[in-house]
């Protein structure tokens, strides 16, 4: 990280204060609150100290920047702003001549040249080094895709072709159709010796880091070049030959996929005949874990289940359904698993092949199957991008058996369950104290244990708890996007509100084409006062699902509640049904503003009764204590949220019960 002033460089007498000039240049609005600084640059210090520590480091770099001219830095008593009309970002200066169809010159000179990014001050502290992180991979990510764009639309002379296909190369060496293009326009030019060096590169790191080998088509390509089959005499070929072209109806846009056309994938539930039930839980996750890793596809939409709805199709701009099939039989201490792809409407079998699936081969499974769809369905996938998707966890297999397990008995759903979960969570975090899914999973229990057992009501010590198991997580495994949804969750928990909005975005960052991610991070903000940005994520989170879940929509009601529409929350609440109980009386308080005191009423018998129902409290289930445990429960930083929602379930009939604000 550097700054120049007036062609001058900028002299930043402390490292924090780069950082911190870094992430308010980079920040959207470059503006930001002492409250997440100081979470992101002292998040091992006490909160006093942490604030005098960024007072200080805010004064030395204004000294620093009026010295060198620059007089762009201000600040108050709450926030931070950093005039950013008036300065330049290299990082962004590529990327703009990327979406203008140019490669900037440092692409093509410099390897890896996204490894730089932030590299020297990415360790100022812990926070800032996670943020550093998923900024870095995110920019890493955003140009190969701009770079892959003006490579697929052809365009352009087939020397600008070449040097895009090499600026995508130094980012991505193992993007093997990169990698042919560069080969076949290298020996059209006549510098056959620059085709075999890319060959032989390419064939080195895949068999150095992935124990791979380069594909068929790409093994034709350098024995054709060898042969003197190509050259510049040859034929000048289509290089949609080369690179994969994208799907019936779709469109690149540079950047992405078109949202206005791209296809279905239904992973329907696995066939399983003969399973031992004890290998039952690896066929089970198996698919779970497999449709996560088809998720950070933004080029296609996937759907657990067997149909879609013609408003379904309409409403993503659907160009096609393909569904994923998979049988499991036992196959003595393994699982066989037959997978096919399908196009639904012909009943075309694109692809099908048979996988051993035991702990020792799940992620070279789950890999082959996602890059084998990829291929079928034209969508590029290098062995890099793939490994960062689907990668093996450093943890005995016996550890990670435990931990799918206990997902297992997560998504049953049942109390019984959810204490088995917890405890094969706890075990695993015993047994392998270094396995951060073990810690984030325990997290994320205990953040929703409230809200899924009436009458259970939170406390310091269990927030504390919680707290510790999911700042363990993310120190084990920062760029797992779990982990941070986790801590966003338990810091909100704790009332560290803004701290909790700096997680939520790393983890939206790591995983921008999940719409759980989306929605939760979003549900998250809503409670912690970002109405505004709470609205846009939770548009973003359904236009990346055609079949929203139950959840999806419980969370949907609060975020329209607290914007105050209405209206929707109440049909947002009628979606989900029932899904999250304590969102009934917030749906019940919405048809009470909206002057609908029948319906209102209505809603609050049918949340009293249900809480009353199942309720966990260590007292008798009045309506009373209902109430008083529905509105504890919700992280809301606002007092003035908390008592509309009080206001709201009040005038419907649920009595507060004497809760007020952070009332534990």
């Amino acid at each position: 990280m550097r700054a120049a002033a007036h062609g001058r460089d900028v002299r930043l007498r402390k490292r924090k204060a780069r950082a911190l000039l870094a992430y308010l240049a980079l920040t959207e609005g470059g503006q930001e609150t002492r409250e997440r600084l100081v979470g992101l640059l002292w998040s091992e210090t006490e909160e006093d100290k942490a604030r005098s520590s960024l007072r200080q480091a805010l004064h030395e770099l204004d000294e620093d920047l009026r010295a060198a001219g620059y007089h762009g830095l201000d600040r108050d008593r709450l926030r931070i702003m950093l005039d950013q009309t008036t300065i330049d970002i290299d990082s962004q200066q590529i990327l703009d001549m990327a979406q203008a169809g140019k490669v900037h010159p440092r692409l093509v000179e410099e390897p890896f040249i996204s490894e730089s990014y932030l590299r020297d001050v990415d360790d100022v502290d812990p926070a800032f080094s996670v943020w550093a992180r998923a900024r870095r991979q995110g920019f890493h990510d955003h140009l190969v895709r701009l770079l892959e764009g003006m490579l697929r639309s052809g365009s352009g002379r087939r020397d600008t072709l070449r040097e895009y296909a090499q600026a995508v190369l130094y980012l991505d060496p193992t993007h093997e159709e990169a990698c042919r293009v560069y080969m076949r326009l290298s020996a059209e030019a006549g510098d056959t010796a620059a085709a075999q060096r890319a060959y032989k590169a390419l064939w080195e790191v895949l068999d150095n880091e992935y124990d791979a080998e380069p594909s068929t088509e790409t093994v034709a390509l350098i024995a054709e070049i060898k042969q003197g089959r190509i050259g510049p005499s040859s034929p000048r070929a289509d290089l949609s030959s080369i690179f994969p072209q994208p799907l019936p109806g779709t469109r690149w846009s540079g950047t992405q996929i078109d949202d206005g056309g791209r296809v279905a994938l239904l992973v329907e539930p696995f066939g399983i005949n003969g399973v031992d039930p004890d290998s039952l839980h690896l066929a089970e996750e198996f698919r779970h874990e497999l449709m996560a890793c088809l998720i950070r596809f933004r080029e296609w939409f996937v759907v657990g289940g067997a149909s879609l709805s013609a408003e379904q199709k309409r409403h993503g701009g659907v160009t096609g359904v393909y569904c994923v099939t998979a049988t499991a039989y036992r196959a003595g201490n393994a699982i066989s698993l037959v997978v096919t792809l399908r196009e639904q409407e012909s009943g075309i079998h694109i692809w099908s092949e048979r996988f051993f699936v035991t702990l020792e081969s799940w992620f070279e499974s789950q890999q082959r199957i996602v890059r084998q769809i990829a291929t079928s369905l034209n969508v590029q996938v290098s062995l890099g991008r793939l490994k960062r998707i689907a990668s093996e966890p450093d943890v005995s297999l016996p550890v990670y058996d435990l931990w799918l397990r206990g997902q297992a008995a997560l998504h049953k759903f049942s109390i019984e369950n959810w204490q088995t979960a917890a405890r094969m969570f706890t075990a695993a975090i015993q047994r392998a104290p270094d396995f951060a899914p073990g810690y984030s999973s325990l997290a994320q229990m205990n953040n929703v244990a409230h809200f899924v057992h009436p009458g259970v009501l939170r406390s310091r010590e269990n927030e504390q708890r919680t707290l510790e198991l999911a700042r363990k997580a993310v120190a084990l495994d920062p760029m797992d996007s779990r982990s941070q949804l986790a801590l966003g969750w338990s810091l909100a928990m704790a009332k560290q509100y803004k701290q909790a909005t700096t997680h939520m975005d790393l983890a939206r960052q790591l995983n921008p084409s999940d719409s759980w991610t989306l929605i939760s991070s979003a549900l998250c903000l809503a409670y912690c006062g970002e109405r505004e940005q709470a609205t846009h994520l939770s548009a973003q989170a359904f236009s990346l699902t055609l079949a929203p879940s139950p959840l999806h929509w419980a969370y949907q009601t609060a975020i329209a509640f607290l914007r105050g529409d209405y209206a929707e929350a109440v049909e947002a609440a009628d979606r989900a049904n029932g899904a999250v109980l304590p969102l009934v009386a917030w749906q019940a308080a919405a048809h009470a503003f909206l002057g609908e005191t029948s319906a209102a009423r209505h809603a609050a018998g049918r949340f009293l009764n249900l809480a009353r129902a199942n309720w966990f409290g260590q007292g008798p289930p009045t309506d009373e204590a209902i109430g008083r445990w529905m509105l504890h429960v919700f992280p809301l930083a606002d007092e003035a949220d908390w008592k509309r929602v009080c206001d709201g379930v009040t005038a419907a009939g649920i009595p507060h019960g004497g809760a007020c604000h952070h009332g534990w």
